[in-house]
């Protein structure tokens, strides 16, 4: 009897022990099916995490873009707040990122050509009846003389912020109008599992950046030529500089955007325009650019149309690196020019 009770116990230990070990079998199964089903759903949990981020920063961006331009035409004091917590956690200043330089002929009938590096400062007049500098930045204006209508003239010192250019003929009229403007940005950064989607907020335009992929200019500045009644050119360009304070970048869900308002830099007709721009960063902007504004000059060029071509073009070299130009240029156009000023804090 002993010994039947023996046996007995061990066999059911050793069922015992059995499904123990199939328990145990199933279990480890079930996990390993479980992290194969991780592993295989893994980078699809990251692009949907990443295509979340990438629509919560676009639609941000689009809202703060569109609410800076309704601040900008704003009058000076006023403005407005936007409430997102996305904008507060990515958002980062970008200065002096593009530098744009305006030059036109509005008085007279001479053709002058002003250029800037530095503290020097170089005038030639094709009928040599150039006569008075006048330079102005944001500390002083100081006045030149020159001599048979060219001349390079030294400036004592470094030209600080915005700088304006005139020039007086012979007559006494002014001739030439110079400008140079050094414009702020914004950058949206928003997180992804392979990098930073950046969204650029420059001059009014977006530019976009996706981790692996090229810069797109989603928007550009506001620079438009329309033909009027008459069959004349008027030439309209609104330039955007954004003032972003240190507060701008900390934790918080009211973004303000204020209008600090605007000045006008041309408003006449005009000659002979030279439109160049200077972009900090990546060199495939500039090229972007100057395809939106001058790609029809092209197409005209090959069908030996030039004559019928009444819009932007590149002034020098095709590739567009001494700027553009408006075709024909020696024909007076309207020309406005305004700098519009916000602030973001």
């Amino acid at each position: 009897m002993v010994v039947t009770y023996v046996r007995r116990s061990i066999s059911q230990r050793e069922d015992a022990v059995s499904e123990i070990l199939g328990v145990t079998m199933l279990l480890a199964m079930v996990v390993m099916v479980i992290g194969g089903v991780f592993v295989l759903l893994g980078p699809f949990l990251e692009d949907i995490g990443d295509n979340r981020e990438w629509s919560a920063g676009s639609v941000a961006a689009t809202q703060l873009n569109d609410r800076i331009l309704i601040a900008a035409q704003s009058p000076e004091g006023t403005g407005l707040v936007q409430q997102n917590v996305q904008l507060s956690r990515s958002m980062t200043p970008l200065r002096d990122v593009e530098t744009w330089t305006i030059q036109a002929d509005i008085g007279g009938s001479d053709r002058t050509i002003v250029s800037l590096e530095g503290s020097l400062v170089t005038v030639s007049s094709l009928n040599r009846t150039a006569s008075i500098v006048k330079i102005t930045d944001e500390n002083s204006t100081q006045s030149f003389s020159l001599e048979n209508g060219s001349g390079n003239i030294t400036i004592d010192g470094y030209l600080i912020g915005n700088v304006v250019i005139e020039i007086e003929d012979i007559h006494g009229t002014i001739s030439h109008r110079f400008v140079q403007v050094s414009l702020d940005g914004i950058r949206l950064n928003n997180e992804l599992s392979k990098g930073n989607f950046e969204v650029d907020l420059i001059n009014s335009g977006r530019i976009e950046t996706l981790p692996g992929n090229s810069i797109d200019v989603k928007q550009f500045p506001r620079l438009r030529n329309d033909i009027l009644l008459d069959g004349s050119s008027r030439v309209t360009m609104i330039l955007l500089d954004l003032e972003i304070s240190a507060s701008a970048s900390r934790q918080m869900t009211n973004v303000h955007i204020d209008s600090n308002g605007q000045v006008s830099l041309f408003n006449q007709q005009a000659r002979n325009l030279i439109l160049e721009f200077d972009i900090a960063g990546d060199p495939s902007i500039a090229p972007q650019y100057m395809h939106h504004w001058t790609g029809d000059y092209e197409l005209f060029l090959a069908g030996g149309t030039l004559d019928d071509y009444h819009d932007f073009g590149p002034y020098g070299r095709l590739s567009g690196l001494d700027g553009i130009t408006l075709y024909p240029s020696n024909i007076p156009f309207e020309f406005v020019v305004t700098l519009q000023s916000v602030e973001v804090y």
